[in-house]
């Protein structure tokens, strides 16, 4: 036995062990992929659930937006004219407090 039937040897290991290498990194990639596809699968039915969840209740809100906007009209008119009526009192007694 020779050099180079080690040489011989060694080659043929590292053939195999390449070959296995190869394989398992292949199984490995193939794995990923099913998952990250199953996954990205979900991820697209729950958007699409998503986005008719929140078209349907935009649909729901249409006809309440008018009555909302009227109450919250009432609302800031309310809170202008309390305003005004608490400025005019303060002034009413700074004016007080200066003459007295």
């Amino acid at each position: 036995m020779g050099i180079e039937w080690f040489r011989d040897l060694i080659i043929i290991i590292m053939g195999f062990v390449s070959t296995a290498v190869l394989i398992f990194i292949a199984v490995l990639v193939y794995r990923l992929y099913q998952t990250t596809k199953s996954t990205m699968l979900q991820v697209k039915e729950a958007s699409k659930i998503t986005f008719d969840t929140v078209a349907m209740l935009q649909e729901g809100i249409k006809p309440l937006l008018p009555i909302l906007a009227l109450f919250q009209g009432i609302r800031e008119g309310f809170g202008d004219i309390c305003n005004v009526f608490k400025k005019k009192e303060n002034n009413k007694g700074e004016k007080n407090n200066e003459q007295g």
